[in-house]
């Protein structure tokens, strides 16, 4: 007995090891006969190749002018609006494959059978061989429950790329207003640097923040564009003029503002419910169908080929199984997954409340701002008025005052164009969505 358990032993290792020594060939074959270390250093030099254009100095790139129209077409270029634009191509991809998966699939089996003394003897005898022919055909109800989830997650993907679409313009748009900052700030900059007694060295210091600011501003716009290869000057004269302070937008109003928040939180919502139902069904008798037949192509030890499809020999199976939740295991998934909905309504309708709340206080610190710009103005144009004073104490002092409103209405410009991105993104009366992601009942 134990000789027999030894000749096992010795046959299942053997077996193990000629299995793993032919996983190895195959694996080998794959990889193209190269290590890990190769494949990766060939990869490193993919990633090198992009580190020149990486470390350009934008100053030495190509000038490009680049208004707010030009900009605007080339957006869709972006790195978050392509990833925006690849979920909805495979939520069609989604769509599609409901019904790609009732076409029968083929499979192909060959098996070669011989003596392990007789292995190096190659012969058709000991070939077998098959091609198969496989049916899927879920019910009725799954069917439509595959196709429903489908169309929800491409109509979810359309409205996520709408609201991606909505935060690249705004960055581009910011983008735009910082071009115009970086501007008054080296007017102002230019002004503080013809006073005497600004050194060298300041003068130094002032250029090296200006390059800096300069690059920033091209990186980012190199991003938002998805194009590194040119050195952008922004025209911000046909920027759109969006002005909150003189209307009273009606932030409660669903229908033209706040409306895509809402569809995304109901696409949420109907999410939840399509799982929910997911449970519920597990409750329901399932009907299972199969349709069968021998091989469709047989060739086996050479005897015998070709094809061997009858008609007679196809069969075709219905069953209807009901699961019995005896120990509850549906009861408590169905439990737990009306607890997530609870606890995502919840969640929903806390980020509803905290929008609103930005969007109100959005509106009012937009008002306070517009009366602080009048304000401004009024004193602006109080030294506008002013003659030139007749000592050059007063002329210094009147530079200083001109100075500093300069530079108060540069930070007023900067905090206006913080708040006005917060209303405009929600403001569906201003975007206009493509009319083929409309989708048919």
């Amino acid at each position: 007995m134990d000789f027999y358990k030894t000749t096992l032993r010795c046959g299942a290792a053997a077996l193990e090891s000629a299995s793993l020594m032919m996983l190895s060939v195959v694996l080998l074959g794959l990889s193209g006969c190269k290590s890990v270390e190769e494949r990766i250093e060939i990869q490193r030099e993919e990633v090198e190749a992009h580190y020149p254009q990486i470390f350009t100095d934008p100053s030495r790139l190509p000038e490009k002018v680049l208004d707010w129209e030009t900009a605007l077409s080339m957006i869709d270029g972006n790195l978050a609006l392509r990833t925006a634009n690849n979920e909805i191509i495979n939520a069609e991809v989604a769509i599609d494959r409901v019904f790609w998966d009732l076409v029968p699939q083929l499979t192909m089996q060959g098996i070669y059978n011989t003596a392990i003394s007789e292995f190096t003897e190659l012969s058709s005898d000991n070939f077998n061989g098959n091609v198969n022919a496989l049916f899927s055909i879920p019910g009725f109800v799954r069917l439509r429950m595959d196709y429903y989830a489908a169309v929800l997650s491409h109509y979810a993907a359309t409205q996520q790329y709408e609201l991606t679409y909505r935060e690249e313009v705004l960055n581009l748009y910011s983008l735009f207003r910082k071009s115009h900052w970086n501007r008054q700030e080296s007017l102002i900059e230019d002004l503080e640097s013809s006073h005497p007694t600004f050194t060298e060295s300041d003068r130094r210091e002032l250029a090296f923040a200006r390059k800096q600011r300069e690059n920033e501003l091209w990186l980012a716009v190199s991003g938002a564009l998805g194009c590194h290869s040119n050195r952008w000057v922004l025209v911000g004269d046909q920027l759109p003029e969006i002005d909150y302070m003189q209307s009273d937008p009606a932030i409660l109003d669903t229908d033209t503002f706040g409306g895509l928040y809402t569809t995304i939180q109901a696409l949420e919502l109907e999410g939840a419910r399509l799982r929910e139902f997911g449970v519920k069904f597990q409750y329901w008798p399932q009907l299972d169908t199969r349709v069968y037949s021998p091989s469709v192509y047989l060739f086996s030890a050479g005897d015998r080929g070709g094809f061997n499809f009858d008609a007679e020999d196809i069969r075709f199976e219905a069953s209807v199984s009901m699961k019995l939740d005896t120990n509850l295991s549906i009861t408590h998934q169905l439990r737990e997954t009306r607890r997530s909905t609870d606890l995502l309504k919840q969640k929903l309708y806390e980020e509803a409340e905290e929008r609103v709340k930005a969007l109100v206080e959005t509106r009012d610190a937009l008002h306070l701002l517009e009366d602080r710009m009048t304000r401004l103005a009024a004193k602006e144009s109080l030294f506008a008025r002013l003659g030139k004073p007749s000592t050059y104490a007063g002329f210094e002092m009147l530079n200083a005052e001109r100075l500093e409103l300069k530079k108060e209405r540069l930070a007023l410009e900067r905090e206006a164009d913080a708040l006005v991105p917060v209303l405009w993104i929600a403001d569906d009366s201003r975007w206009q969505v493509p009319a083929e992601w409309e989708l048919a009942d």
